[in-house]
């Protein structure tokens, strides 16, 4: 692994905007965050193209029991600067220490589960457990290559323009709802509308701040370790996950019926039960 020094950020606390939520000033980005509830910390991570508005219905759910985090992802929401999953792991660092909390229940979503593993194996022990949704192959895994949003739409973005990959992501099997949830497709196709694409038309080298895990370091992961998939979720993001939960030690899975690659959006309560058995057996 190559090495890395993290560099002590000045941070800051901007004024709150009129919803109530808060940004954080990380030196070359800033990040809008939300907190609510008290008690053992959970904190939530986006995935491509979203905000931390995706985890509204977790936000409500945890917040009795938990001390809630969400946050927008540098480039993307409401965040300032550009996207940079290497850098996102620290960017997360700062966050919990700017809050003050040693140790949280780590959960993320897609490109936000790459983001959760990555800072689970640069900072092991500010992670109680760790929650792999939907997450895809990491670099190194053999029986596929590598894959990320900017790469497949970027082009397409920059030729074409915003609303030809607006349109791929409508058709894919990224959005996949179950039958007659009409209700959830409108949702599905008003997020993806709000998806400026900042990082698809000024892409940006990453920084190389924290480094990605790869498949043969997987085993090194210590922490206890949820993977979680809907049962219609892509099909090489299941092969992955089976592989993952035989490499990672301690690691159980969850599969979402009737979900696809958010199945919390179609499935709260199957997605908030299996949370919350992972995070009370780790309290046991």
């Amino acid at each position: 692994m190559t090495r890395f020094v993290v560099v002590l950020l000045s941070l800051c606390i901007l004024p709150a905007h009129a919803t109530g939520q808060r940004v954080l000033n990380v030196g070359d980005a800033t990040l809008r965050y939300d907190v609510a509830g008290e008690g053992a910390a959970v904190v939530f991570i986006h995935g491509w193209a979203q905000s931390l508005e995706i985890w509204e219905e977790q936000a409500r759910a945890f917040t009795p029991a938990y001390r809630v985090v969400r946050y927008d992802r540098r480039g993307f929401g409401q965040a300032a600067g550009h996207a940079d999953a290497s850098a996102d792991p620290a960017d997360l660092r700062a966050l919990l220490d700017t809050l003050g909390i040693r140790a949280a229940h780590i959960v993320g979503l897609s490109a936000g589960a790459t983001v959760a593993l990555d800072f689970a194996a640069a900072f092991p022990d500010r992670v109680r457990g760790l929650v792999l949704y939907g997450m895809p192959p990491v670099q190194g895994y053999p029986s596929m290559p590598h894959m990320r949003p900017r790469d497949i739409f970027g082009d397409i973005a920059r030729r074409y323009g915003m609303d030809s990959v607006r349109r791929m992501i409508l058709a894919s099997p990224l959005v996949w709802v179950p039958t007659g949830r009409q209700d959830l497709r409108d949702a599905m196709r008003a997020a993806v509308s709000a998806y400026g694409g900042r990082d698809l038309l000024d892409p940006q080298p990453e920084s190389g701040r924290v480094p990605h895990v790869q498949w043969d370091q997987l085993r090194d992961i210590r922490v206890p370790t949820l993977i979680v998939n809907g049962d219609h979720d892509l099909p090489e993001f299941l092969v992955f996950a089976e592989a993952a939960r035989k490499q990672i030690p301690n690691a159980r899975q969850v599969i979402i019926q009737d979900g696809g690659h958010g199945a919390h959006f179609a499935q709260p309560q199957q997605f908030n039960k299996a949370l919350r058995d992972f995070f009370a057996s780790l309290s046991r």
